[in-house]
């Protein structure tokens, strides 16, 4: 037997229009849901990317203030090294009784304080240490009277030749 159907056809076109309808609603819904998914899925790996790119970066960064810091502190050093030699060679030359020369030292290098060590032995050497980061550099002192031990901030330095108690740098 089959089953009973309109005398003008309408009623299985108005089944299928409504089922047609319910499919393109229920796509044009997917749709919307897909882009939004797409957007953040997107914002995410370009988040987790440029975090990435930050932390590989930071140590680059790190790493280059440091080698600047070390140049920077041996510039000073040795700026440091060459008036305490000429002091020395004024003060040896016959006649001279007291000599004192300024160098003028920059405070602060890459940003950071330091201080400066005159250690003496054989050799002397200055002991030049910034404080964040914490880099240290050595500079040899070649001198003919002794060199008094100190201990000085950066900046401007004042270097003393007395020849009863040999060279002293000061602050």
């Amino acid at each position: 037997m089959t089953p009973p159907t309109a005398p003008d056809g309408r009623g299985d076109r108005v089944r299928r229009g409504s089922r047609a309808r319910s499919r393109s609603r229920s796509r044009s819904t997917d749709r919307g849901v897909s882009t939004a998914l797409g957007y953040v899925l997107t914002l995410s790996i370009t988040v987790v990317l440029i975090s990435g790119l930050l932390v590989a970066a930071g140590g680059f960064v790190s790493d280059e203030r440091e080698r600047v810091t070390e140049t920077e502190l041996d510039v000073v050093g040795n700026r440091l090294a060459a008036g305490v030699e000429s002091v020395d060679r004024i003060g040896a030359a016959p006649g001279e009784s007291r000599v004192e020369a300024t160098v003028r030292l920059p405070p602060r290098v890459a940003g950071t304080t330091y201080s400066i060590e005159v250690v003496s032995g054989s050799p002397n050497e200055l002991v030049l240490t910034s404080t964040d980061p914490e880099v240290t550099v050595r500079v040899p002192v070649s001198t003919e009277t002794s060199l008094t031990a100190s201990r000085v901030d950066g900046g401007d330095v004042t270097i003393t030749y007395d020849p009863s108690s040999g060279l002293e740098v000061s602050s």
